[in-house]
């Protein structure tokens, strides 16, 4: 696998990098939109990258404006359409790079949120979305007095550190992977910012109601055993969109990082075939 390295400028002038994973052989088959998870970045999906690359996709992994390497106070995602613009800006560089491959996105947690607003937004730019933990329901995990004091102290206070994100094991049973996370530089482990919070509150329910929309093919992963995200919002989700293309995998006592757990290569398996069938 050949890795290079991007920034672009983005939506209100902000800068974002990303990575571009590329087959070391052969004509690529297809491009994939890695979006990661909130307070992460994209490389923490270098072995989704090594697995897709091996079998012909080109990916792409964005660090979302606020994480990573890219612009912005770290943690701070006020308005999450202003990553929706970003995306956007990435799959016109692609675009033009690989003319005629099918784009695909895989997209976890706050990345799905992401993923999913983009196809409501541009719904022919997307050949097929993965979403892994998606948050839709994210909000029935927090007491409803939280969700209601992040909602009404978001104008005031957006940038103030509130929001409690939960004990680093609920993202994996791997200790080996969980030593990683702490290790890393570049994941902010501080408690998620009030405006992020709110913003992604709100999206989810845009989702939800705009969701009848969704007509592109979906593959929808997500563990039961998900204490940040409730596989219920996975559930609605493949029950509420339109598209006659809609696969649901619940992966049983799993938490929420499907491809950092134990069974990573089943996962990414699952994810690597869904495309193959697809591209």
């Amino acid at each position: 696998m050949i890795e290079r390295e991007h920034r672009f400028e983005g939506a209100e002038d902000l800068p974002i990098f990303y990575r571009e994973w590329l087959p070391d052989r052969g004509e690529p088959r297809g491009v994939v939109y890695i979006l990661h998870g909130l307070s992460e970045h994209s490389g923490r999906y270098r072995h989704v990258a090594e697995a897709l690359t091996a079998n012909g996709f080109v990916c792409f992994g964005i660090d979302q404006r606020g994480h990573g390497k890219s612009g912005g106070i770290r943690g701070y995602l006020p308005a999450p359409q202003l990553a929706v613009e970003d995306l956007g800006e990435l799959n016109t560089i692609a675009g033009a790079q690989f003319t005629g491959l099918p784009a695909f996105a895989f997209a976890h947690s706050m990345g799905s949120l992401i993923g999913l607003a983009f196809a409501l937004r541009y719904p022919d730019a997307l050949h097929g979305l993965v979403t892994c933990g998606t948050p839709l329901h994210g909000e029935f995990a927090r007491p409803a007095w939280l969700v209601a004091l992040c909602l009404k102290a978001a104008p005031s206070i957006p940038k103030l550190r509130l929001s409690p994100p939960g004990a680093p094991s609920v993202l994996t049973a791997d200790a080996d992977m969980l030593r990683e996370w702490l290790a890393d530089p570049l994941v902010d482990r501080g408690m998620w910012r009030v405006g992020t919070s709110a913003a992604l509150i709100r999206l989810s329910r845009d989702i939800r109601r705009e969701a009848a929309s969704i007509a592109l093919p979906l593959l929808i992963m997500h563990g039961t055993g998900d204490r940040l995200a409730p596989a219920t919002g996975s559930e609605f989700l493949a029950a509420a969109v339109c598209s006659e293309d809609v696969t649901l995998k619940l992966y049983p006592d799993l938490r929420h990082e499907l491809v950092n757990e134990v069974c990573r290569d089943e996962i990414i398996g699952d994810i690597r075939e869904w495309l193959l069938q697809r591209a």
